[in-house]
């Protein structure tokens, strides 16, 4: 019964679209496309700089309310002295290190010869010394958190140190929140 159903209606709707053909009805959707073709309007410099005007307040109030949320500063004409900048970009930046023999961590990870963009992580229990390529963790080598700069002139610094046996290496980092000191394995070829 069913299926009687179904094929009376599939009759029933082809038989309509066979009638209606030959109506205007399908070639309305093609003259209102011409149409509107036919009818474009340019856009005047003084709509498009109301549109970008538009977006500029939209992103101004959304760093309004980021700033709200983060709070305000003690003091508002902090952010404009130049010392501020240098110690913004401190935070934006992490030194680089050449790397020039493959080092083994105490959790048997290599890290190959290269350059390495490197960060440190402090946790309350522990402090690591993280290898970056990219943005790709290449190692994680645990850390002691140290007073010692070792006689560094600059806040951000990272440098391997030759211990007195050759088998070992001495990495030091050191930036505004930590200095960190880690001795790792070198790979005897």
């Amino acid at each position: 019964m069913i299926r009687i159903i179904i094929l009376f209606s599939v009759f029933v709707f082809a038989q309509s679209a066979v009638f209606a053909d030959d109506a205007d009805f399908w070639d309305e959707p093609v003259k209102v496309d011409a149409a509107a073709k036919s009818q474009e309007k340019a856009v005047t410099d003084q709509e498009f700089n109301k549109v970008i005007n538009f977006f500029k307040s939209k992103q101004k109030k959304k760093e309004e309310k980021q700033k709200k949320k983060m709070g305000a500063p003690a003091n508002p004409d902090i952010e404009n002295q130049p010392d501020m900048k240098i110690l913004n970009n401190l935070y934006d930046s992490y030194p680089t290190l050449m790397v020039p023999v493959t080092l083994v961590t105490n959790d048997n990870q290599n890290i190959p010869p290269g350059y390495y963009r490197v960060m440190s992580v402090k946790k309350p229990e522990q402090c690591f010394i993280n290898f970056y390529q990219g943005n790709s963790l290449i190692a994680k080598v645990k850390a002691d958190e140290t007073k010692n700069d070792y006689g560094q002139k600059t806040l951000n610094y990272v440098k391997i140190l030759t211990e007195d046996s050759s088998s070992n290496a001495k990495i030091i980092y050191g930036d505004l929140d930590c200095n960190l000191e880690a001795s790792v394995k070198i790979k005897q070829l």
